[in-house]
């Protein structure tokens, strides 16, 4: 098993084929820094290279599921496609369990979980808008599974949707606030089925659907927001705890 006693924002277990990844930041909410993605990259290795890892649930401490990426980190860093790699690349299905709110790039990464379930008070929100960035990751990754135009209102509006719209619009696949049971039930549906059959649909998929140009390309765009003067007082007004001031077009 590797060394995942020394991470230091991250729980990992494993039993009975599943691997739990417990995000562990919460005085930051969950915010996903340079480090806490190197783990979480570590974990995404790990469970490619076992057999013993059928499936990978991924939880949270904390009253937030996760913030994102941290803003703060990721001014300095290129993390964006760091982090969809974490999931793109790990060829095991993938279970996000939401027991509190997610933000940005938090929704990322339940978009790129195979299933994801949810307490019934929970709320996902683009707050990107809001820092002078958008969020271009989680637009790709929205438009797979909700209508495109209903997708772009979300994130240039930058709303706060809650759990029951998130199930109609495709997002939410499950609300059970007896979560513990709903994981159980579908760790024993998929470890009953071949893993080699499961991970050539996985990687299949992601042939289909990761266009990695594409992505490459709402990457360069992201990079040229990181150097506008509006993100530059989207993060100052975060910082301040007060409304932004931005630039005329």
């Amino acid at each position: 098993m590797s060394d995942f006693k020394n991470y230091k924002y991250l729980i990992v277990r494993e039993s009975n084929f599943k691997l739990e990844i417990i995000l562990n930041r919460p005085d930051k909410k969950n915010a996903i820094n340079s480090e806490m993605l190197k783990e979480l990259m570590g974990c995404t290795n790990y469970a490619n290279e076992n057999d013993s890892v059928r499936a990978v649930v991924y939880k949270s401490t904390g009253d937030v599921f996760c913030a994102g990426l941290d803003l703060y980190d990721f001014k300095e860093n290129n993390m964006t496609n760091a982090l969809s790699d974490v999931f793109n690349l790990l060829h095991k299905p993938k279970l996000a369990v939401l027991e509190g709110d997610a933000y940005g790039g938090g929704v990322l990464l339940i978009l790129c979980c195979n299933y994801v379930i949810s307490k019934s008070d929970v709320k996902l929100c683009l707050p990107e808008v809001d820092r002078g960035l958008f969020p271009f990751q989680v637009m790709d990754a929205l438009i797979k599974v909700m209508p495109a135009k209903k997708a772009l209102d979300w994130c240039i509006r930058g709303l706060s949707v809650d759990a029951k719209d998130c199930l109609k619009m495709n997002v939410i696949d499950e609300i059970n606030n007896n979560i513990e049971e709903s994981v159980s039930d579908w760790i024993s549906t998929i470890t009953s089925k071949s893993p080699n059959a499961i991970a050539s649909g996985l990687k299949s998929f992601e042939n289909i659907y990761v266009n990695k140009k594409i992505i490459g390309k709402l990457n360069d765009e992201l990079q040229k927001l990181k150097e506008s003067d509006d993100f530059i007082e989207g993060i100052k007004s975060l910082r301040e705890k007060r409304k932004p001031t931005w630039k005329k077009p």
